[in-house]
């Protein structure tokens, strides 16, 4: 398995594969963000909020068969989160899906965090709640907001050191499930303005 960085020559397919691995969850201005974030921020009018943020394509044998994402916090520079990891349908249970995730936490171990960190609906994504648990991630309840899912954050050491539970710190995911469930015309029309943003300042 390569990881493929997400970028200019990608972002389209890494959309495509979001959207299809999260149909109900619209990952679009993420991955846009992740492109240049002060230039979405100032095309767009939107705060996105989680800064450093970088995706991967998980390509088996020429082809992309899945997405994954490590991010920070400024806040907590010790701590990487997983954005947007999965695996498409047609390349589950498999083992694709424990591959892609050693890829992730091997990731964030060469970028020196010490701890990597997520967050997942506990109802609806128990297959991946067992996978994170086989290795080594343990789960708390997240209630510092009001949401719409039951949401628990999942925690790991990267380190000879036993991992500090987040504790129910705030994380501003309110904010996150206004952009992943934002109307599918206004994201086409945020795609298209940014997408000229970039071509004007060279990075299309």
């Amino acid at each position: 398995m390569k990881l493929i960085l997400v970028d200019k020559n990608n972002y389209k397919e890494a959309i495509k594969i979001q959207n299809s691995i999260f149909p109900d969850e619209d990952g679009t201005l993420n991955i846009l963000a992740s492109l240049d974030r002060e230039l979405f921020m100032k095309t767009t009018g939107l705060t996105y909020i989680d800064d450093h943020i970088k995706y991967y394509l998980a390509q088996v044998d020429g082809n992309y068969i899945g997405i994954t994402g490590i991010y920070y916090y400024n806040f907590d520079i010790d701590s990487a989160w997983i954005g947007w990891y999965g695996i498409l349908k047609d390349f589950r249970n498999k083992g694709i899906g424990n591959e892609l995730l050693k890829a992730t936490i091997d990731l964030a171990k060469s970028n020196k965090f010490k701890y990597l960190r997520l967050y997942t609906d506990y109802l609806e994504n128990k297959n991946a709640i067992n996978l994170y648990e086989s290795v080594g991630f343990i789960g708390e309840k997240y209630t510092a907001e009001e949401l719409s899912y039951d949401c628990r954050i999942y925690s790991m050491s990267l380190i000879d050191r036993s991992v500090p539970l987040w504790n129910n710190k705030h994380l501003g995911l309110s904010h996150q499930s206004k952009l992943d469930q934002m109307d599918k015309n206004q994201i086409k029309n945020i795609l298209a303005k940014y997408e000229k943003e970039l071509h004007k300042h060279g990075i299309l």
